[in-house]
């Protein structure tokens, strides 16, 4: 079993590593090249830094080594998306994303938010939906802004 801990200055160089190689690895196969380019370009150590700073980043590791990752930010009131999770390509298909998952909607702005909400590369879908994420915009469709969001609401 991996450990998750909270994001120490430090770690933005492995993470965006991580996050650069499993989109170049993994998503590329599935997701527009423009969208892969953006996202890449996007995740430098100095942005994963500041996401880091703007909401609550969580380190997976294993045997010492960063693993996997994933930020949760407020994005309205009673409502927060999950950011930048992602896994290395080799910690994939092992239950990993769950329990990253289980640690990302326990945190104290999920467990506030009547609305949790992320966009999703096309080979994510199927763990999203098991997880009881719904498309708002339909089953498997992109939005007017060419992303997959997927959403879960809570009924209080």
């Amino acid at each position: 079993m991996a450990e998750i801990r909270r994001y120490q200055s430090g770690d933005e160089d492995a993470l965006s590593r991580l996050l650069r190689r499993t989109l170049l690895e993994v998503n590329a196969h599935y997701c527009p090249q423009g969208e892969i380019e953006w996202l890449y370009n996007r995740y430098t150590p100095e942005s994963v830094a500041q996401i880091a700073a703007d909401g609550h980043t969580y380190v997976m590791t294993e045997g010492g080594a960063i693993v996997g990752t994933g930020t949760v930010i407020v994005t309205g009131e009673l409502e927060c998306e999950i950011i930048a999770a992602f896994l290395l390509p080799e910690a994939i298909g092992r239950g990993l994303g769950t329990q990253l998952f289980e640690v990302l909607e326990a945190d104290e702005w999920c467990e506030d938010a009547n609305r949790i909400w992320l966009t999703s590369s096309v080979n994510a879908l199927d763990f999203y939906e098991k997880r009881g994420y719904v498309n708002p915009c339909g089953y498997r469709t992109r939005g007017a802004d060419g992303l997959l969001t997927m959403e879960k609401r809570k009924k209080r």
